[in-house]
C-alpha cells in the first residue's frame, strides 16, 4: 500500500469521533501518529477538498465530513436491502426455476448487487455476474432504476451516457423510461446476453425512493407462453421488498 494512503487511512481512523473526543488539532493528529506536522497538514488538505475531513472555522480543528459519512451509510443501506430481499429472490428463484438478480445505481452503472441461482433452472446459461457493472441504459435492471430515480438525476445520467456514447438517440431512451415508469417494470431482449430476455422491477424504500431493482433473466425461446406469469411474479416481489423496507407507496 502506498505510504500516502496508508497514511491517510490511519488519519481517517483516528479522527473517528469519540464520548472523548470529536476533532482535534494538526499538532495533536502529529503527535498521535508520530508524522511530521507538514505531512499532516498535506493530508488534511487533501482529505478536505473531497469532503472526507472538514475544519472548524473558528476553531481550526479537525474532523470527518459528511462524504465519508455518506460511504458508510450507503454501505450499510446496501447490506440492509440485500438482506431483506434475500429471502424474496430465494423464492422468486424458486418459483420461475431461473436465476434471480438484486441490482443497485452506483454513479452512470448499475450494479448487480447479489444473485441466487435456481436450484434446477430450466435453462443453462453464465449467471455468475455478481458484481458486474453495466451502464444504466442497458438491460431490464438498469433501465427500471434509471425511469424511477428523480427527474434531475436521471437528466444528468442520460447527459453522462450520451458523452460517454452509450446511448445513440436520447428520445428514444427517455420514451423507453417513461413506458418503464407508467408500467412499473421494464422488459428487455438480448441486452445483457443474447437470446435472454430479463424482466425487472423497482424496490424502493420507506421514503419512495428507488434503492434496488430485482430481476430474472431467461432464454427467449422458453418465455412467450409464460410471460406474463413472470411479470406478475417479479412485481408482486418487488412490492413485497418495497414494503419490508417501509414502503406504502403504490404503481
Amino acid at each position: 500500500m502506498s505510504g500516502v494512503i496508508q497514511k491517510s487511512m490511519v488519519l481517517l481512523s483516528l479522527l473517528k469521533p469519540s464520548e472523548e473526543k470529536e476533532d482535534w488539532s494538526t499538532t495533536e493528529i502529529s503527535r498521535h501518529l508520530d508524522i511530521p506536522v507538514q505531512t499532516v497538514h498535506r493530508l488534511l488538505h487533501c482529505l478536505c477538498e473531497v469532503g472526507f475531513v472538514v475544519q472548524n472555522r473558528e476553531n481550526r480543528r479537525f474532523s470527518l465530513g459528511t462524504k465519508i459519512v455518506d460511504l458508510g451509510l450507503s454501505v450499510r443501506e446496501n447490506n440492509a436491502i440485500r438482506n431483506t430481499a434475500l429471502p424474496f429472490l430465494i423464492e422468486l428463484s424458486k418459483q420461475t426455476k431461473e436465476n434471480v438478480y438484486l441490482s443497485i445505481i452506483e454513479g452512470y452503472e448499475g450494479v448487480v448487487l447479489d444473485c441466487v441461482n435456481a436450484l434446477k433452472p430450466i435453462y443453462h446459461f453464465h449467471s455468475q455476474i455478481k458484481g458486474i457493472r453495466l451502464p444504466l441504459s442497458v438491460d431490464a435492471a438498469n433501465k427500471v432504476l434509471l425511469a424511477n430515480v428523480n427527474l434531475n438525476t436521471r437528466d444528468n445520467i442520460v447527459s453522462n451516457l450520451l458523452k460517454q456514447q452509450l446511448v445513440d438517440d436520447r428520445n428514444e431512451l427517455e420514451s423507453e423510461l417513461r413506458i418503464i415508469k407508467q408500467y412499473g417494470f421494464s422488459l428487455t431482449y438480448g441486452e445483457k446476453e443474447k437470446d435472454v430476455t430479463s424482466i425487472a422491477a423497482p424496490i424502493f424504500s420507506w421514503n419512495d425512493t428507488v434503492v434496488a431493482a430485482i430481476s430474472v433473466s431467461i432464454y427467449q425461446s422458453g418465455l412467450m407462453d409464460q410471460l406474463n406469469m413472470y411479470i406478475d411474479t417479479v412485481l408482486k416481489s418487488s412490492k413485497d421488498i418495497s414494503k419490508e423496507l417501509g414502503w406504502i407507496g403504490s404503481w
